[in-house]
């Protein structure tokens, strides 16, 4: 039985590979900054920011968060170039018809984006601490603005693949593009992102992340894996229908049926790592690799049916030949060899931190 992509003309599987590699990294801090802005909002919106008692478990999550949210959301966008180059490069012509069917509406996230980030620094300032107004206030203007960049993100994807609406859109000039698929995608989006990130919330609180305590953070941990061990489940049953993968019709998406075994298979060793980290929360590190490792079989597979719906509902025929034609520039071994420059990199750059702040002296 041959297994998506690798049943791909040879060019068109390296590009979708690479794209599902690097989309898997940028799912993880896009996952992170979702969830983190929404449980930061939510927050804000309830006037808990700074009030909650200082040893409690949310009190723990939040200080994580204003903390490591500048990073996150510029790790994300960062982490997007990959996966944006590789997606131009598969559906050019339907990718960039979207953008320009859209034009101002979909260059409208970058000022939104740029608003998020300095309104999380602002979040993190000492001197907004114990304004509870001001502080809630801005929480919600970034969830607001995350919240619409994923919007608009599923939005353009959408009208990307819908070539009979194309005519009218362009005609009407309109800014937006209705669909009712978009609501139930930025659902799954929001509970798989609340998965990841109690996953990644779970580690960093482990590892002492911003000075929280060790009986703090296991509180804080048990409240993430009670998160997890709901969320994980529920994203996968989610993504059946709102990610196109289940049809009254058809039932389970001919061609997909695999990969779906694969996601399920991760949902589940993922809720199974989530509840070991219930039963040992104040250690939970075996529990972690588990649910992590679970999440990333998961998110692969789901990441996997949604290209091959993608490519089914373009027609690889159209694309195959563009592909080939690509691949032989030379394209993808210019992107190797800057992929393990800036890996490379970021190592050494995280290598010397980690010396300085724990007074190793001179990295040689």
């Amino acid at each position: 039985m041959t297994v998506f992509p690798f049943e791909l003309p040879l060019p068109t599987m390296w590009y979708v590979v690479l794209l599902l590699v690097t989309m898997l990294l940028h799912v993880a801090f896009m996952a992170y900054v979702l969830a983190g802005s929404m449980m930061l909002g939510i927050a804000g919106f309830r006037g808990m920011l700074g009030r909650v008692p200082r040893d409690s478990a949310w009190q723990a999550v939040t200080r994580v968060l204003k903390d490591w949210m500048p990073f996150a959301l510029s790790a994300a966008i960062t982490a997007g170039i990959a996966p944006l180059l590789f997606v131009q490069i598969l559906y050019q012509q339907e990718f960039y018809t979207a953008n320009l069917l859209s034009f101002h509406r979909w260059m409208a996230i970058v000022p939104v984006l740029i608003v998020a980030f300095y309104l999380l620094y602002l979040l993190k300032a000492h001197r907004i601490e114990g304004r509870l107004a001001l502080q809630g206030a801005v929480a919600m203007v970034v969830m607001a603005c995350v919240l619409f960049v994923g919007w608009s993100w599923i939005e353009n994807h959408l009208l990307s693949l819908d070539r009979d609406a194309w005519p009218e859109q362009y005609r009407t000039g309109a800014m937006v593009y209705a669909s009712p698929a978009i609501a139930p995608r930025l659902g799954f989006w929001i509970v798989s992102g609340f998965a990841t990130a109690s996953a990644l919330l779970a580690w960093q609180l482990s590892l002492a992340a911003s000075g929280v305590a060790a009986e703090v953070a296991a509180r804080a941990i048990r409240m993430l894996a009670i998160v997890g061990v709901v969320a994980t489940p529920a994203a996968g049953l989610i993504a059946l229908p709102a990610l196109g993968f289940w049809s009254a019709d058809e039932g389970l998406r001919s061609g997909t049926a695999h990969l779906m075994v694969a996601a399920g298979a991760g949902a589940v060793v993922a809720a199974a790592g989530f509840a070991l980290v219930l039963r040992r929360s104040s250690a939970p590190r075996a529990g972690l690799v588990v649910a992590s490792a679970g999440l990333t079989l998961m998110w692969l597979g789901l990441l996997a049916a949604r290209e091959f719906l993608r490519l089914e509902s373009i027609g690889l025929e159209s694309l195959s030949a563009r592909h080939e034609r690509v691949g032989t520039l030379s394209g993808l071994i210019v992107f190797l060899v800057f992929a393990v420059i800036g890996l490379a990199s970021i190592a050494w750059i995280v290598r010397t931190v980690h010396r300085a702040q724990h007074g190793l002296g001179d990295p040689k």
